[in-house]
């Protein structure tokens, strides 16, 4: 039997929050999917931890941080410091 485990998508998996800086205690499921009940479409942040976290190991990284994944001017590290969501453009860090 061969498998393709490199080819299936990455889902909802509550354990996922444990591997963010917040844990996932701000915005749950929603941290990484438009629907804050997780599964579907991936917010901007998702979609970045499944091209830059997954290939990581699945993991959080260095590199995850530093990228802006919502586009509004803050990166996920300081989105994630200051409690906004990295995934919404409209939630950033106050200047």
């Amino acid at each position: 039997m061969v498998t393709f485990m490199d080819q299936v998508p990455a889902q909802a998996k509550p354990f996922r929050m444990g591997l963010l800086p917040d844990k996932g205690a701000k915005f749950g499921c929603g941290t990484c999917h438009v629907n804050p009940a997780g599964g579907g479409p991936r917010s901007p942040f998702g979609q970045d931890y499944e091209k830059v976290g997954l290939k990581a190991g699945d993991k959080y990284t260095q590199d995850l941080g530093a990228v802006d994944s919502d586009k509004d001017g803050a990166t996920n590290d300081q989105e994630f410091s200051a409690g906004t969501h990295p995934g919404d453009p409209a939630s950033k860090p106050a200047r």
